[in-house]
């Protein structure tokens, strides 16, 4: 595809009409049909398009020949994937860089702010992923001022940050939407907090990328990333935000390789991406721009809206914000094991937490499913 056949292409996803393919979305998931799936924030199925062109790039490394290689391993594909992700997250594609997952990314931002040598510290807060908490928690042992604020009833309250944040404070890090319950940060005050003290915000996007509409500039985020696998609908691939005014100034690169000498964000970038990865989210970026991020989001939104009405009615106690506009629901419940088994006969496929006493349970609906879906997994559980 020639760059102004792309810009084209871009442009016509983005100018895409409102609601236009939700309503036959299913189609483009054959998974669907084999099982309930409701557990897209820990892997989400791939659409159609996106599968069959990784299909047509493997058959080029298979078979060959070298030109049809190329069609996919080349410098135009990662510049229009690039320019996908900016539009959906509202940024420069000087701003992004390629990174293998979010956490990485996460380190990257640490490392390159030179936090704890210059006697800082980094605020976050229980809701964010648990890998992610680790990392902090290792950076703690090993000297960084790390402080985590705790949730009240699944929520984080400005009040208890403000508390935690001080003239030394250099990050705050959060997921936008936790993985734990759903809860969706108010990124925006999140950054006027960490900007009124001379700090930076670094969000992790990956439960609502391609989910909740992200606004980079609007919403004050200095940092974001996230990996491709749950939202963006498919890639073991990651991204990195880094606004041009933070670009190797107060964001240093740390870690070098073949790539490091790109411009943009791309600096911060070691070896070259996964071309399958590329190739994948070449169409499913598309594919996400075409539905619209806030057509997805009121889809997801509906049926989750159900699981938080009815499921508390069947002894399942939701532990997500009922007005959270995002694509997570997140109960407690006793009895795991039967659950387990409700779940098992229905064919149904959720995270399950399950504990000595009480259990939790993900359930994560996306544009493939529908409010049937929703009606057989409460009658499955309540039956």
């Amino acid at each position: 595809m020639k760059r102004r056949e792309f810009l084209g292409t871009a442009g016509m996803a983005a100018a895409a009409p409102a609601g236009a393919g939700i309503e036959s979305a299913r189609r483009d998931f054959p998974w669907a049909e084999r099982e309930l799936y409701l557990n897209s924030a820990t892997e989400h199925p791939l659409p159609l398009p996106s599968a069959q062109a990784m299909e047509r790039y493997i058959r080029s490394i298979t078979y060959g020949p070298d030109a049809e290689r190329e069609k996919f391993e080349n410098n135009e594909l990662q510049a229009q994937v690039r320019a996908l992700f900016a539009n959906l997250i509202h940024a420069k594609p000087s701003e992004i860089g390629f990174v293998p997952a979010t956490q990485i990314a996460e380190n990257l931002v640490l490392d390159g702010l030179e936090i704890q040598q210059s006697g800082g510290n980094v605020v976050t807060n229980d809701l964010h992923y648990g890998g992610s908490l680790l990392m902090y928690q290792k950076r703690k042992a090993a000297g960084l001022d790390v402080r985590v604020v705790q949730n009240r009833e699944g929520r984080i309250r400005l009040s208890d940050v403000e508390r935690a944040v001080d003239r030394r404070t250099r990050l705050i890090a959060v997921a936008l939407v936790s993985n734990v319950n759903g809860y969706l940060e108010d990124a925006k005050a999140l950054s006027a907090l960490a900007h009124a003290h001379g700090g930076y915000l670094f969000t992790d996007v990956i439960q609502a990328a391609g989910a909740v509409p992200i606004d980079v500039r609007a919403m004050g985020i200095d940092f974001l990333a996230c990996s491709a696998y749950k939202w963006l609908m498919g890639g073991r691939f990651g991204y990195l935000y880094v606004p041009e005014e933070l670009q190797g100034s107060v964001l240093k690169p740390k870690q070098f390789g073949g790539r490091s000498s790109q411009p943009g964000a791309g600096r911060y970038q070691v070896s070259t991406a996964s071309h399958l990865g590329c190739v994948c989210q070449h169409e499913s970026l598309q594919y996400i721009l075409r539905l619209g991020v806030g057509n997805i989001q009121a889809h997801n939104l509906k049926l989750n809206q159900r699981l938080r009405k009815e499921l508390p009615r069947a002894g399942y106690e939701c532990l997500t914000p009922f007005g959270a506009a995002t694509p997570i629901s997140t109960f407690r419940f006793q009895n795991g094991e039967a659950v387990r088994k409700k779940l098992q006969r229905a064919g149904a496929i959720v995270t399950l937490r399950l504990g000595e006493k009480d259990s939790q349970m993900r359930v994560s609906p996306s544009v493939f499913n529908h409010l049937g879906d929703i009606d057989r997994f409460i009658g499955a559980l309540a039956g």
